[in-house]
């Protein structure tokens, strides 16, 4: 089954990236969802700004999120997916307990329209954790509804 093998390939990419300070997301995210009283924030790749509405107005937070969904397509494209094969694609970011706001865990979920989800854990360390979910107890930040 390659084109799992190439859905695992992009979910673990995209995670990585994410974490990473080419990502640019950093330290913008956790800051937002500290001040918001959110524990972590889940962000939907299938949408054009994946910016969740509560944050919209964080510039930079904004920006760098449009930006990993345009490495997302990019990574996707590479492996011969477009974002319209997908059904589910989100980001959960949560920090990394007793880290700083640069450092979170992301969690990236991926699923295409025929197959069970692929998902991969990434700390800031690019270190691939288990399969557990990565939010504290608390409610999180969602972006724009997923149908």
């Amino acid at each position: 089954m390659p084109r799992r093998k190439r859905l695992r390939s992009v979910c673990h990419s995209i995670a990585h990236h994410a974490v990473s300070g080419l990502s640019y997301v950093h330290p913008h995210v956790m800051r937002a969802c500290r001040n918001a009283g959110v524990s972590s924030m889940q962000v939907n790749l299938l949408v054009a700004d994946p910016c969740p509405p509560q944050f919209a107005e964080i510039e930079p937070l904004r920006s760098s999120l449009k930006s990993l969904r345009e490495k997302f397509e990019t990574i996707l494209a590479s492996e011969g997916f477009s974002v319209s094969d997908l059904s589910l694609a989100t980001l959960c970011f949560a920090p990394d307990p007793g880290k700083d706001d640069y450092c979170t865990v992301c969690h990236a979920t991926l699923q295409s329209k025929d197959q069970v989800p692929v998902e991969y854990i990434v700390n800031y360390l690019g270190q691939t954790l288990s399969a557990q979910p990565v939010a504290p107890k608390g409610r999180a930040a969602s972006g724009a509804p997923l149908s």
